[in-house]
């Protein structure tokens, strides 16, 4: 175990437009009279915004301390992941709707990272689509009712839409017929032939009734308004709103999106757990660039219906949410008033993160107060005791699944 044992982490915020106002201004206890968008809250050691350890010699960015000491903080885990902190763990406020995207595989990132450096391509170029070598699969639990897209529809659902929405039926031709044609065919039309085929379908929704938010005549209604182009054109990702999943969760439902699986969070808080990465290659609802042919390269086109998770007990606190990712595992802790529950980082590090009421994080000697929105870091090899306030508690913990804790 490291010398200092767990210590306080301080979360890096992340003001994209697209942020609430609320929640994680309440989180960190500050006040927001501006109205200034808090989307995301970064715990973890990412270098574009490294959380801050509150060490005894002052503050200290994560990734700088797990640098100067990998093998104490990461155990077995450091040489697996080149002695850096595997995962990356988020609290997101999406109060408007976030850009379709998907994430590349490793091969796909590590190539693309080495070619973008290749040709000199700045790493803040808003024309980059590698900002690391690394991929970035994630998992979500809902803090709030979320709504988001994920992965393709059935086929034959999709070849219904026609039926419903002429508008959309040039997509579904007799040259079309699968779901890579139709998918590459709606991201490479020419911009005049996407508003040809959008704007009639928009004008329509808009003279009838108001559409039910379960049902994605709301979302176009909403992204046209949204994510208009310049000179009154239609963004193409008005397209996938109908050709991906609508999924509505509850708080404690999550789903995970591995490497290819285009995917858009549209309303609601999360907690987000994923591979310490920023890459995104993104298929429309956004000003920002899409790069279509990298993004077709990096499409799984996969469809059906998408896994709900609901977790897996481990105990009577802990509810695990298993994924197939090697580099975490998100659990979400729920102390009854008064209870306690116990842990050891035995696998590797874990970031603790309080979202409801209060708990005290005993480890040896140390007594952390951990009232909601604060967060620890705990090293490996730490046996530690959670216990609830009076009024109980709700963490979430990010660690590594037992899977990457064995040498190779």
């Amino acid at each position: 175990m490291a010398e200092d044992g767990p210590l306080l982490l301080r979360g890096a915020v992340q003001h994209y437009a697209w942020g609430g106002r609320e929640l994680i201004p309440s989180l960190l206890g500050v006040e927001n009279p501006a109205g200034r968008p808090f989307a995301e809250l970064w715990l973890g050691a990412h270098p574009a915004a490294p959380a801050l350890l509150e060490t005894p010699g002052g503050p200290l960015p994560l990734d700088r301390y797990i640098a100067a000491r990998p093998a104490e903080t990461l155990g077995p885990a450091a040489p697996l992941f080149e002695n850096r902190l595997p995962f990356l763990l988020k609290v997101l406020d999406a109060r408007s709707m976030l850009s379709i995207q998907v994430h590349p595989d490793k091969r796909q990132a590590e190539e693309g990272f080495r070619r973008e450096n290749g040709a000199g391509v700045p790493p803040g170029a808003p024309h980059r689509n590698y900002k690391d070598p690394n991929h970035k699969p994630e998992v979500h639990v809902a803090l709030s009712e979320f709504w988001m897209l994920h992965g393709f529809r059935p086929l034959d659902e999709i070849l219904r839409l026609a039926g419903r929405y002429p508008e959309l039926s040039p997509l579904m031709s007799e040259r079309a017929a699968g779901l890579r044609e139709i998918y590459t065919r709606a991201m490479s039309l020419p911009q005049a032939s996407v508003d040809a085929l959008l704007n009639p379908l928009i004008a329509r929704l808009e003279q009838g009734p108001p559409p039910a938010k379960h049902s994605p005549d709301y979302w176009a209604l909403r992204a046209a308004r949204e994510f208009p182009l310049p000179g009154g054109g239609r963004d193409r990702g008005l397209f996938s709103i109908y050709l991906l999943n609508l999924l509505r969760l509850e708080p404690g439902e999550g789903t995970y999106q591995p490497a290819g699986v285009p995917h858009a969070y549209l309303e609601g808080a999360t907690v987000e757990l994923m591979a310490n990465s920023d890459n995104v290659l993104r298929a429309g609802l956004t000003p920002k660039h899409v790069d279509v042919d990298e993004l077709l390269r990096a499409v799984s086109f996969e469809c059906g219906a998408p896994e709900i998770l609901r977790g897996v007990p481990v105990s009577a606190a802990e509810t695990a949410y298993r994924t197939a990712a090697e580099e975490f595992e998100l659990s979400r802790l729920a102390l009854a008033p008064g209870a306690s529950c116990a842990g050891v980082s035995a696998r590797g590090p874990e970031i603790l993160l309080a979202i409801e009421g209060q708990a005290l994080l005993r480890a040896g000697n140390r007594t952390l107060d951990l009232p909601r929105g604060k967060a620890a870091f705990v090293p490996y090899g730490c046996r530690y005791v959670l216990e609830g306030s009076p009024a109980g508690a709700l963490l979430f913990k990010a660690a590594l699944p037992a899977s990457s804790a064995r040498p190779q």
